[in-house]
């Protein structure tokens, strides 16, 4: 997901953020935390985005630059203080001046971008979505013609995962007897995405017992009770 996709313009042409998107970000970035927390997390990021996309310009960002006072501002916000004493230092009546050492010195395009290549390591789709395949091999191995795959994924009935810019891969857990599992239709219609789906079906839910929904879904019996939860989730 890319960094703009998890911003909208609002009415006053603020920008403001999608706390759907959010979640989305943090499920693909943290796959192993638990989905009420990423919930509370996505949650209070868009609610302090909100507030600090009305402020004016100046205000964002002496915020910015007074890390210290901002950080004490969310804290009693919260009603909560730093398990830390803080340390009392009485003023001495003294006024000393200190400068920053500066940004450094400027670097080309080129060699930031080389600096970040050696940061970001490419996560390959099946790290987090399991086994995959393409409409062919699905074709080879379930024996479900292409045409009637895409006519699943257009109406709704599988997840359909981007692996580059127009290629789709499927995932090869959410199908049982060359079908799709029955309950998917409902997740898909709800969340914001078939990548959201995907990450909130695999990932063990607190209000299933611990299980993933996935998980539920090819047991049987429990389309119902996914779908509810589902909508709750992604309301």
């Amino acid at each position: 997901m890319s960094d703009s996709s998890l911003l909208r313009a609002s009415n006053t042409g603020s920008v403001k953020v999608s706390r759907n998107a959010v979640q989305t970000f943090l499920r693909e970035h943290n796959p192993k935390a638990s989905v009420a927390n990423v919930r509370a997390v996505a949650a209070t990021i868009s609610a302090i985005w909100d507030v600090l996309a009305e402020l004016p310009d100046s205000k964002r960002r002496a915020l910015t630059e007074d890390r210290g006072r901002l950080r004490e501002a969310l804290i009693d916000a919260a009603h909560e203080r730093p398990t830390a004493a803080r340390a009392h230092i009485p003023a001495s009546g003294r006024l000393i001046r200190k400068r920053g050492s500066g940004l450094g010195p400027r670097i080309s395009l080129g060699e930031g971008r080389d600096r970040l290549d050696r940061f970001v390591t490419a996560k390959p789709l099946e790290s987090w979505a399991g086994p995959v395949a393409g409409a062919g091999e699905i074709e080879q191995q379930l024996s479900i013609p292409r045409s009637t795959l895409n006519a699943w994924h257009k109406r709704g009935a599988v997840v359909g995962l981007l692996r580059g810019e127009r290629k789709l891969s499927y995932p090869l857990e959410q199908f049982v007897d060359a079908r799709p599992l029955e309950g998917m239709t409902e997740v898909l219609r709800v969340a914001p995405g078939a990548r959201a789906a995907w990450l909130w079906l695999r990932q063990p839910h607190p209000a299933l017992e611990g299980e993933a929904p996935l998980a539920l879904l090819r047991r049987g019996g429990a389309k119902a009770k996914v779908a509810e939860v589902a909508e709750r989730d992604f309301a």
